[in-house]
This record gives C-alpha cells, structure tokens and sequence, in this order.
C-alpha cells in the first residue's frame, strides 16, 4: 500500500502504521524513518513555486 502524502502528525503516524502492517518485523525507527522522508518529499513539493 503506498504511503499518504502531507507532513501532519496525524498523516506521519498513519504512514508509521502502514510501514509496521506491511513489513511486521521492521523497526520501529525505520518506520519512522520512512514516514518523515515522505513528508519531507510532500513539504517540499509544497513549495515548489516559490
């Protein structure tokens, strides 16, 4: 399942929770790790024409 797109807590820890369903032994701060690289990418794609 592709992850959600946003910087949000709530959308991070939605992504966190989707990392931990599709790979059960991953750890936790890969997981987040992966999360936080996906709202960097959205956060700045924000911004874009500026």
């Amino acid at each position: 399942m592709p992850l959600k797109k946003g910087s949000s807590k709530k959308t991070i820890s939605e992504n966190i929770a989707i990392e931990k369903r599709a790979h059960p032994d991953m750890k936790n701060s890969q997981a987040a790790a992966i999360a936080y690289s996906e709202a960097r990418k959205s956060k700045s794609k924000g911004k874009k024409g500026k």
